[in-house]
């Protein structure tokens, strides 16, 4: 009797290990012969021009991306570091034929931009835009493509599956550009290729749907990458398309998953997220908050980050909380135990400030937001932001770095971009000492202008 049972239990072992009948291959095969036919024809590849700040100087550079056709508008979807920020856009379709875009929208926090091409153009070659699946209903282990324009080379697609459908990447945080990105989304990570170039080109399924927007790969690691999920990508190009940005709510206060901590409060496992920090005078901090809060409640919405890949549907909730709303917060405090709060919410504004190049100086600075004063823990946005510093320059003489904020120019206070445009255009031929900040410190730089030019 154990005999037989063995021999059924092995051989439905071998059944399931088997290799795939060639039924199924050809199905398999044809799906994606299907799909790529279809979808290929919405692939753009995207070759932007851009202005750089971070050596010191405004310095043009090209790149190359890709995207996907959205609307027979000719809305194109791709990433913010490919499109964001582009003094040009020149566009390449699925016939060869090379076009100029415009830059219709852009959100650095998701990493997503959204370009056109004339509704003209789409008719006349019959391009079939892709459309929107869903990523919330993505399975590990799905089936995915990845398509775009990898290392510059031809179109071109590459297979793969899903590996996770909620990877979190606190190390991938920032953009090539400088601002921060990845807050409202985790990541799909899929073992389809996804190489530079691919970036903004779309991940899809055996239906043909966009369930990811390519973003990213892994550097020294063979075939992982990151796609962003479509069901934030959807939102995010419907607001750039109807409004040119994303407008989002604003507390001012960063979070921590809770993870062990839940012990010392004496909270379940899925309740609650421990504030790590506020913003100065921000909303947060202006209800009451303090770090070392567990936020238990927002308005009538649980909530519950224990783990770091918890924390992006937190910060997407407060995002959509309507801008200006009045709501009360359930907090838990250590020795005080739980109270109510209430909070306001400001419309979060721009992430990073205009940029300037003090060519005579040798260094470029942009001016600092409120949102960059949270993010770079500064004291105050007083003075302006070394965007870059030029090798062999008078500043780099004067051991300028970047990341340091200029508080003073030859003892005159400098309060903003304004201002230190102002004492520029006025000083720019003469040697200066620059008063500069970083953190708690404070020293002096001097700019030898005059040494440069013989004078």
């Amino acid at each position: 009797m154990l005999r037989r049972i063995f021999c059924s239990a092995l051989g439905a072992l071998l059944l399931a290990l088997a290799p795939p009948s060639q039924a199924a291959s050809r199905d398999l095969q044809a799906s994606l012969v299907a799909v790529q036919t279809q979808a290929l024809t919405a692939l753009v590849n995207i070759q932007p021009v851009t202005e750089s700040y971070t050596r010191g100087e405004r310095r043009k550079q090209a790149s190359v991306g890709s995207g996907f056709l959205l609307d027979d508008q000719g809305h194109i979807v791709t990433n913010y570091h490919v499109a964001g920020r582009a003094k040009q856009l020149m566009v390449t379709l699925s016939n060869k034929e090379r076009i100029e875009a415009t830059l219709v929208g852009e959100d650095p926090l998701t990493d997503l931009a959204v370009i056109k091409i004339p509704a003209e153009k789409v008719a006349a070659l019959k391009l079939q835009p892709l459309e929107f699946g869903s990523s919330g209903e993505l399975q590990v282990g799905q089936f995915v493509m990845a398509l775009g324009s990898p290392l510059a080379l031809a179109r071109t697609m590459t297979f793969g599956i899903v590996s996770n459908t909620e990877r979190y990447l606190p190390d991938g945080m920032s953009l090539p550009t400088g601002e921060r990105t990845g807050e409202f989304n985790t990541w799909i990570q899929t073992d389809a290729a996804i190489n530079p170039g691919n970036s903004g080109g779309p991940l899809i399924d055996l239906a043909g749907r966009v369930v990811g927007v390519n973003a990213r790969g892994a550097t020294f690691a063979d075939n992982i990458g990151f796609a962003i999920p479509a069901d934030t990508a959807r939102r995010v190009a419907a607001d750039l398309i109807e409004f040119g940005e994303v407008k989002r709510s604003y507390a001012g206060i960063r979070f921590q998953p809770l993870k062990d901590w839940q012990g010392l409060f004496d909270v379940q496992d899925d309740q609650g997220a421990l504030v790590a920090n506020l913003e100065q005078g921000g909303p947060g901090e202006a209800a009451g908050l303090r770090a070392g809060d567990v936020v238990l409640k927002w308005g009538d919405a649980d909530v519950g980050a224990r783990f770091d890949e918890e924390l992006p549907a937190l910060y997407q909730r407060i995002a959509d909380t309507p801008i200006g709303a009045d709501l009360t917060l359930t907090i838990l405090r250590r020795d005080e135990g739980e109270m109510t709060l209430q909070l306001r919410t400001l419309e979060m504004g721009k992430l990073q400030g205009e940029r300037f190049e003090a060519e005579a100086w040798g260094f470029a600075v942009k001016g600092i937001t409120a949102q960059m004063v949270f993010d770079l823990e500064l004291d105050t946005n007083d003075g302006v932001w070394v965007e870059g510093v030029r090798t062999g320059g008078p500043a780099h003489r004067g051991e300028l770095r970047r990341g340091r904020v200029i508080q003073s120019i030859e003892g005159r206070n400098v309060s903003d971009l304004e201002s230190f445009q102002a004492l520029y255009e006025e000083l720019k031929e003469q040697d200066v000492v620059l008063v500069v900040r970083r953190y708690d410190s404070r020293n002096y730089v001097l700019v030898r202008v005059r040494e440069e030019t013989g004078k």
